[in-house]
């Protein structure tokens, strides 16, 4: 039988809602991730090929700062992965899978995955931040943009989790 030591929702709810409240009082401004992958991306392309990287307009609030990878981002993002996986650790409930429907192979699995999280890098770089840096962090702020985005995010999921739930 399979271990099941997950948190309450509202406990959970309430600790987030706690650890929003400290970043804005502590760092100045809420929680976000989708902007680490920007930066690191972009001090990756300035090594491969500095001239373009400093070209590329998008890239240069990433490029511009005396040490880029001393930007908390970066450790926010390293924290959160630490803190899951400690989580998971201590409540018992880790392990490596790779969860697929059962008429699905693998190879289709890791291609619409990695398809997926591309393209919700790349819509939470088109909308200016993701799920935690617009809903979150917006929707605390009571910006109309996080509270779009919300309702498009579930909008958008209901509509295509009907289109592509024949896959599972």
């Amino acid at each position: 039988m399979e271990k099941n030591n997950f948190w309450s929702p509202y406990i959970a709810g309430v600790g987030l809602g706690l650890t929003l409240l400290a970043t804005f009082y502590i760092i100045g401004w809420g929680l976000g991730a989708s902007s680490a992958y920007s930066l690191v991306t972009a001090v990756s392309l300035k090594e491969i090929t500095p001239g373009y990287a400093d070209s590329l307009e998008y890239f240069s609030r990433y490029l511009n700062a005396e040490s880029p990878l001393k930007d908390w981002i970066l450790f926010e993002v390293t924290g959160l992965f630490i803190g899951a996986l400690a989580g998971s650790l201590l409540s018992g409930n880790f392990r490596i899978r790779f969860d697929k429907a059962e008429k699905m192979s693998s190879k289709k699995r890791f291609l619409t995955a990695a398809a997926g999280g591309i393209l919700i890098g790349f819509a939470s770089r088109l909308s200016r931040g993701c799920t935690s840096g617009v809903a979150l962090s917006g929707g605390a702020q009571l910006a109309a943009a996080g509270w779009i985005f919300v309702i498009a995010m579930f909008a958008g999921g209901f509509v295509f989790a009907a289109f592509f739930r024949r896959l599972w």
